[in-house]
């Protein structure tokens, strides 16, 4: 996720995302725990800009609550079935239930499954079609003075791969890894191969990845496979494929003090594992083929205390723990192409984060309409990872580390500790009833922590965020027109960027993030809400934004001709940084005899952005320099928008919803993703992740009980 251009570009388990995500009040640790299925929720909330002094863990971006229903004193049953095409059927089922005085239960589950929106033409079946399974149970107790709420949920996601398509190649990349691997100078079939695999508007959603390629294309390559465990050997065997399996449990206590305050206290415990393997160029040729794996377990507990001294002044003061182990792996095979046996290389590491923080934040009433706000937290995080990185997997005499522990086989321990501040200040003015108006300016970091890859064991450091915000919230019309203004300007320090290359004297491509200097984003933020006439509610937002790096602060060292070159990459867009965003919606409820008909459009555009761009050194030479232009042209995705619309009869008697929905009306083509890191060298290709196709559907949704 991106909130103000703030984004995260590795989810490994050695770095903390941009964006936090909290379900019921737990902090969710890896991307991967927080794809649970979003159903039965009291509501979402999204906190954009820097973080850290109200609650949770400190984030450079913002944050997205997630609240689910707590139980209610009463008995409901909500059943909710849909089919559409690719075969798509899913089914969900929520029952509540009071057990006793004060206390309820509350259980949610779905299933969901389609097939997939991309066809494999050379393994013959489609990909991108997940199978979900998801529940979600809670308990909640009010007592005298205090509430206590235990939680728990559990969801396993998996598919037969991605929507990757071959968009370029570079030839001379190609063509140079080919002749040093012994084949003719005069071009490798391989090219020509190629080109027929390029993603085109007839292709577009075809794909051709196989995953690994034997490694037996010698006497000297079969012996040394024929070697390995068998584990290792059956993994060569294996086809692109994803699988997520995602759980944990919460606990939320509530205690009412006395004398207006108040303790509550949030224990969490969340588990992932995900695992995937893609053909990353996405034909049977391999020029790149990855299985990634991501394992996290975390323990967490928040404490906070509230209260309020005085009509003037309240206050919240809390404490946050969090320590997650896990692990990152990342196993490669490349040029798979060449008659030179290649063998599946490993990145791996066993992670631990600790993070520790202690937050306040007060408010002052300077006026009735009048407030002034200040809060501060400090963090102390420790980051260690130990790293198992082989050149070959399965064989432990290939171990490629360049300081061992004493002792080990393939071990090296990398352990850093940092701590940084997080702070707050605002002053708001109730104007009227009708006008809200602010002014505001925080600070948070992110933390730094290690590169697991091969090639890349120096640590990033702390990426830090200050900003400074000013906006209006205001009422019209006898509150039948809602309007949200924000304008704001961000400093980024030690921006945390990922870059790909090779591994020093080897043809082992590695990615790693790196601190890429200082940058700045600033923008405007417009939301507006309407009622203009009876049923009709019209909604809109919009979002614009601009950046760059500070002139001079992202340099890096280029060969050229054998001479170390600094060169400044500040003149480089922002990566994931989209200019222009909106959406707009309407919906219109009509009285009928048998109960009400919804009628439902939107329609949500997201402008151009650059994922990976690069920077030429000065005084390469033409061919080079074009090559560079290329990929920046291919890193560039397009604009898009979608349009979305949805149908729908809620009859009084039963209490049944009927409902029709169609996605992507306009059956747009659309880039969700490009993978162009390596372009220019390495490996040679451009990637991309291709989006959904027109889908349509429909179902109902039963409801019983309830108040």
């Amino acid at each position: 996720m991106s909130i103000r251009g703030q984004q995260n570009q590795n989810p490994g388990t050695a770095n903390d995302p941009t964006v936090a995500t909290y379900i019921d009040g737990v902090y969710i640790p890896r991307p991967s725990q927080g794809q649970t299925d979003l159903d039965d929720l009291q509501r979402l909330e999204v906190l954009r800009g820097p973080q850290g002094t109200l609650f949770g863990r400190n984030t450079t971006g913002g944050a997205v609550n997630i609240i689910t229903n707590d139980p209610k004193d009463y008995f409901e049953v909500i059943a909710k079935g849909e089919v559409g095409d690719y075969a798509h059927r899913g089914a969900s089922l929520i029952v509540n239930a009071p057990l006793a005085d004060g206390l309820a239960l509350r259980v949610s589950g779905n299933y969901r499954e389609r097939d997939g929106f991309v066809t494999n033409r050379t393994l013959g079946n489609t990909v991108d079609d997940p199978e979900s399974y998801f529940v979600r149970g809670k308990l909640r107790y009010e007592g005298n003075g205090w509430d206590v709420t235990l939680s728990g949920d559990y969801n396993k996601i998996k598919d037969n791969g991605q929507k990757v398509g071959l968009v370029a190649f570079n030839p001379d990349v190609i063509q140079g890894v080919a002749t040093a691997f012994g084949q003719p100078a005069s071009g490798p079939p391989t090219i020509a191969a190629l080109n027929q695999y390029v993603q085109t508007n007839a292709t577009w959603y075809q794909t051709n990845g196989t995953g690994y390629i034997l490694p037996t294309t010698s006497p000297a390559g079969t012996a040394v496979y024929n070697s390995l465990p068998a584990d290792v050997r059956a993994l060569y065997l294996q086809k692109p494929h994803n699988e997520v399996v995602a759980y944990g449990f919460g606990g939320v206590v509530n205690i009412d003090l006395g004398g207006d305050m108040a303790i509550k206290s949030i224990t969490g415990y969340r588990y992932s594992d995900s695992t995937g393997l893609i053909d990353t160029d996405g034909t049977p040729i391999v020029l790149l083929a990855t299985r990634s794996g991501y394992g996290s377990e975390q323990f967490s507990q928040e404490l906070q205390l509230t209260g309020q001294a005085g009509d003037a002044f309240n206050y919240i003061v809390g404490g946050y723990y969090g320590h997650e182990t896990g692990y990152d792996s990342s196993v490669s095979q490349t040029f798979g192409y060449t008659p030179v046996p290649r063998f599946i290389t490993e990145n791996a590491a066993d992670v631990k984060n600790i993070t520790t923080g202690l937050f306040a934040q007060g408010t002052y009433k300077l006026t009735q309409q009048l407030r002034l706000t200040a809060g501060l937290r400090w963090t102390w995080d420790t980051r260690e990872v130990v790293l198992h990185n082989k050149s070959r997997l399965g064989d432990p005499s290939t171990c490629n580390l360049p300081n061992k522990d004493p002792g080990t086989v393939c071990d090296q321990t990398q352990k850093a500790k940092f701590d940084y501040p997080a702070w707050t200040v605002g002053v708001d003015y109730q104007a009227s009833d009708n006008a809200f108006l602010y002014l505001q300016t925080r600070n948070a970091s992110k933390s730094g922590g290690w590169n697991v890859r091969a090639g890349s064991i120096p640590a990033f450091n702390p990426e830090r965020v200050r900003d400074v915000e000013a906006g209006a919230k205001l009422d019209w019309f006898d509150r039948r027109l809602r309007t949200n203004i924000a304008l704001f300007y961000s400093w980024t320090r030690g921006l945390q960027k990922q870059i790909g290359g090779l591994v020093p004297g080897t043809t082992q491509p590695t990615q790693f993030l790196i601190n890429a200097g200082n940058s700045h984003i600033y923008g405007a933020e417009f939301e507006v809400t309407a009622l203009p006439w009876e049923g009709m509610e019209l909604s809109g937002n919009l979002s614009l934004l601009d950046g760059g790096y500070e002139k001079g602060s992202f340099t890096e060292i280029q060969s050229v001709g054998g001479t170390n070159v600094v060169v400044d990459r500040s003149n480089e867009p922002l990566p994931q940084l989209a200019k222009v965003q909106f959406m707009v919606g309407a919906t219109q409820r009509l009285p009928i005899s048998v109960g009400e008909l919804r009628l439902h459009l939107d329609y949500a555009y997201i402008g151009p952005m650059s994922i990976t761009p690069v920077t030429a050194a000065p005084g390469v030479s033409a061919g080079v320099r074009a090559t560079y232009d290329t990929q920046n042209a291919l890193t560039r995705i397009k604009g898009y928008g979608l349009l979305n619309g949805r149908v729908a009869v809620q009859l009084d008697n039963p209490n049944i919803e009927m409902f029709a929905f169609a996605r992507n009306i306009l059956d747009k083509k659309y880039t969700s993703r490009v993978f162009a890191d390596l372009y220019t060298q390495g490996l040679g290709f451009v990637q991309r992740t291709v989006g959904d196709p027109f889908t349509f559907g429909g179902g109902f949704t039963f409801r019983f009980g309830g108040r």
